[in-house]
């Protein structure tokens, strides 16, 4: 190739808790938070950039925030460190900052001629601040609390931990352009050009370490930058050439990019540098909105209502336009997520168990039909300050008289809340869990005709009218535990036989485990859901 990667263009990483992740990079850290968005393959998660005043290639950390995935593990295959670039005389500020703010760190050591200082963040990802002489020139962004001249000045430099390095090198060094410069014990530099400040890679070299798993705490990928669109073109015919499986250009909203595995396994990205993150946000206004792509614009109101709620740690503010959430009208604390699409007409009635929220099945409303109108509230009852639908007087033990107060109450609140936001009422299919199951099987008693269908965890029967309701034309899937502790297999074959007697179609299915919901259940639900909701 006749032209050289121009070095480090950002690295993304995984975090658990959106809140956490921006009081650490944007507070202690004192970064700039250029952008929030979402994860484009993933929209109901968030994607946050951060880096310098205007989040310049080479100063770019990103974030997917799966705060339902598993720890993950560093080791080879993996980008296992990140390190910051400091000023030279900026290295004691930095110790005392991490004392004040109870960040642990490890003592300061030197390498390649210069001093790093290690830490974790909150999930236990690597990082280091590398006091350089030679830092990017790029304008830092100063906090209230954090001074201009120690300031972070862009990402320095990236481990690559590898099972072995010699297949990596001949990628860095024969096609992508990259100079070895040196080697302390098992760790190699290279660089481009001249070097410095983001334009430096590491490989550490580490056959006898445990292969790293890619989730929390750790390095998605890395990602290299090109000038323009020609010449990320001009890279991925070489890189194809190789006989590497690269992905097509993806627009990324503020880069385009194309990925591909190198041969220790990590996952690399080259990306151009523009248009950058002022294509459509100010400036001066830069992190401070939910920014989306135009293609989920039409979705906004579902994912800014799905997404958890924020603080900017600087000004207190959220970036999500909906603040107000969850609603509190019409007698609940809930959540109304209209239905994205105008020919879904269903709207799935989210029923929590005991200690749940408005917000604990969103992900299920949107695994079982996704874009479905969707309405979720909170019980109104609390036990031990956990909320649940209504009273019981033991495990199992349900007070009568709550039940059937709570269980019109929440009819009453479906049936209003249809009203106002113009949802079918005709077509409402409760999704309960445990607590939120036996509420939903009181109303198919008492209130039969509020739901057209219901999907039931873990049910119980919660009440016995004298006489049945009809049920004809409602059907009804249940999944129930071979070894749940909380609900018997007797108790479960009753409830059917009650809502069998009263005309329902009901399906029955079997899990192996015990109460808590699985990935199988919610599986066989959609399946079911897919032969009976049309």
């Amino acid at each position: 190739m006749s032209q050289e990667i121009l070095g480090i263009h950002h690295v993304t990483a995984i975090a658990s808790d959106p809140q956490k992740n921006l009081n650490f990079y944007a507070g202690f850290l004192g970064l700039r938070l250029v952008k929030v968005t979402v994860n484009f393959d993933d929209p109901e998660t968030y994607h946050f950039y951060y880096g310098d005043e205007l989040g310049r290639p080479g100063t770019i950390m990103t974030f997917f925030v799966w705060s339902d995935a598993p720890k993950g593990r560093q080791g080879t295959g993996q980008a296992t460190i990140v390190s910051f670039a400091i000023p030279q005389a900026s290295l004691g500020y930095w110790i005392e900052r991490c004392i004040k703010y109870g960040i642990r760190y490890e003592r300061p050591e030197e390498r390649f001629g210069e001093s790093v200082l290690s830490f974790k963040d909150p999930d236990g990802l690597m990082l280091e601040l590398v006091a350089t002489a030679n830092p990017q020139t790029s304008s830092p962004w100063s906090t209230s609390g954090i001074p201009a001249e120690h300031a972070i000045r862009g990402i320095h430099t990236v481990m690559l931990c590898e099972d072995g390095y010699e297949l990596t090198a001949k990628l860095l060094t024969e096609t992508m352009g990259w100079n070895f410069q040196q080697q302390e014990g098992n760790i190699f530099r290279y660089q481009i050009g001249a070097g410095g400040s983001g334009k430096i890679v590491d490989v550490r070299c580490a056959p006898d370490f445990w292969k790293g798993a890619v989730a929390v705490g750790t390095v998605h990928h890395v990602a290299w930058r090109t000038r323009n669109d020609e010449e990320q073109a001009a890279w991925r015919s070489a890189i194809a050439n190789l006989g590497f499986n690269v992905t097509p250009v993806l627009d990324r909203q503020y880069f385009h990019s194309i990925y591909f595995q190198e041969p220790g396994g990590i996952i690399f990205e080259l990306a151009t540098d523009a248009p950058g993150f002022t294509v459509d946000e100010a400036a001066a206004e830069l992190g401070t909105h939910l920014m989306l792509p135009p293609w989920l614009e039409k979705k906004r109101q579902r994912i800014e209502a799905i997404l958890p709620s924020l603080y900017l740690p600087q000004t207190g503010t959220s970036p999500i336009s909906s603040s107000d959430r969850p609603q509190t009208q019409l007698g609940f604390t809930h959540r109304f997520i209209p239905a994205a699409e105008p020919n879904i007409p269903y709207t799935l009635l989210l029923l929590h168990g005991t200690g749940g929220d408005e917000t604990d099945l969103l992900w299920l409303g949107e695994e079982l039909i996704p874009d479905a109108g969707i309405l979720s509230p909170r019980g109104q009852v609390l036990e031990n300050g956990m909320p649940r639908f209504f009273r019981r007087l033991a495990e199992g033990v349900f007070d009568p008289e709550d039940l059937k107060f709570r269980t019109h109450e929440l009819a009453n609140f479906v049936a209003t809340a249809a009203d106002s936001y113009g949802f079918e009422p005709d077509r409402v299919v409760a999704v309960g869990y445990s607590n939120g199951a036996n509420i939903a099987v009181s109303m198919l008693l008492l209130r039969p005709y509020t739901l057209s269908a219901a999907v039931l965890f873990r049910p119980m029967v919660p009440l016995e009218p004298s006489q049945l309701p009809s049920l004809a034309g409602i059907s009804i899937f249940i999944a129930a535990g071979r070894n749940d502790s909380i609900v018997s297999s007797e108790e479960t074959e009753r409830l059917v036989k009650i809502l069998q007697t009263a005309g329902a179609e009901v399906t029955l299915t079997w899990h192996p485990g015990g109460h808590a919901l699985s990935g199988e259940d919610v599986q066989a639900a959609k399946q079911w859901l897919l032969t009976v909701i049309s």
